[in-house]
């Protein structure tokens, strides 16, 4: 396994699973009821999943709502990708109007009021996940999806743009609280399917992971990450994500 592992969450209390959603859409989409933005809380299970942007978070989202009950609550996707939910067999929204926690979540939540929604106690004792991806493939992938709105810009006019900060600011929150790594659990995106087919076991979940490739089409097939960097974009992403390249081991 390739978990970085923190030793002070290794209690074992009843479980509540809880996806937040925080996947990078450049503005706030309305929805109904407490939970605005895509979260899934499994009373089934016992473990709290935090999403980062472009790590293939929804394809894990999608994994998980799988094995979600009745009585969890599974709050909508954007539409193409609860049509793939469908298709995959993971179940449809439910129970999301009816609030189980001590606040609302929503897209772009990070770690500290993912803690806040669930109450310090809890926090404390369930098994929380994250994703983590290279920076600059990461970059490379916004670039690709974001396309539509920055469609005429080079890849350097985005990568000096502020969305990329917001992005590294965005993802590090997602995870950290007051910069320290609160996740007991970090995927790597570089061999995802292995992590998550671990996870799965290391929490007993029922059958089998398979993971959806959701937003994939986004993406020239052939196109190489590090081909579109020179110099300067090289070294804007290292700095905006340093602390994820020092405390991963990412290089260039």
């Amino acid at each position: 396994m390739t978990w970085l592992t923190i030793a002070e969450s290794a209690h074992q209390l009843p479980r509540v699973s809880i996806v937040i959603d925080n996947d990078f859409h450049g503005s706030r989409r309305s929805r109904p009821g407490p939970y605005p933005e895509p979260v899934i809380v499994s009373h089934r299970h016992q473990f709290v999943f935090l999403k980062p942007r472009k790590v293939a978070g929804t394809s894990v989202e999608i994994a998980l709502s799988r094995v979600c009950g009745p009585d969890d609550v599974v709050t909508p996707l954007w539409p193409p990708d609860e049509e793939l939910r469908r298709a995959e067999g993971g179940g449809g929204p439910r129970n999301y109007q009816s609030p189980p926690l001590a606040r609302d979540t929503r897209s772009h939540t990070p770690a500290r009021l993912a803690r806040d929604a669930i109450g310090a106690e809890a926090w404390g004792d369930y098994t929380k996940v994250s994703i983590v991806r290279d920076p600059w493939d990461t970059v490379a992938s916004l670039y690709f999806w974001r396309s539509g709105r920055f469609r005429r810009w080079s890849f350097d006019r985005f990568v000096a743009h502020d969305v990329v900060a917001t992005l590294a600011r965005r993802n590090q929150r997602t995870f950290r609280i007051r910069g320290r790594i609160v996740a007991d659990r970090v995927l790597r995106y570089e061999r995802l399917a292995e992590e998550v087919a671990d996870l799965w076991v290391e929490l007993s979940l029922p059958g089998e992971p398979s993971l959806p490739r959701a937003k994939s089409q986004f993406r020239p097939e052939k196109v190489e990450p590090r081909s579109l960097y020179g110099d300067e974009t090289r070294d804007r992403v290292a700095v905006l994500f340093a602390k994820t390249i020092r405390d991963f081991g990412y290089t260039f």
